[in-house]
């Protein structure tokens, strides 16, 4: 299996809420039914921060400087 090194999860390239993203993650790789798809996605953003910037952005955003998007 090749992989892109832009988009190594190969999800599709889109902004998500933070639920859809969640539930994305819990699709590609499954997940303990104990952890809400907001939960596994924040803690997925906490150890790759990069794929920050595939998430949808509050109003009241403050951008991280580890993430390169914002």
């Amino acid at each position: 299996m090749k992989v892109n090194n832009d988009n190594p999860l190969g999800i599709e390239k889109k902004l998500y809420t933070i639920e859809e993203f969640g539930a994305t993650l819990r699709n590609k790789f499954g997940a303990d039914n104990y952890v809400s798809n907001i939960m596994l996605a924040e803690i997925f953003l906490a150890k790759y921060p990069v794929y920050s910037c595939n998430i949808k952005k509050l109003e009241n955003h403050i951008s991280q400087k580890s993430c390169g998007c914002c």
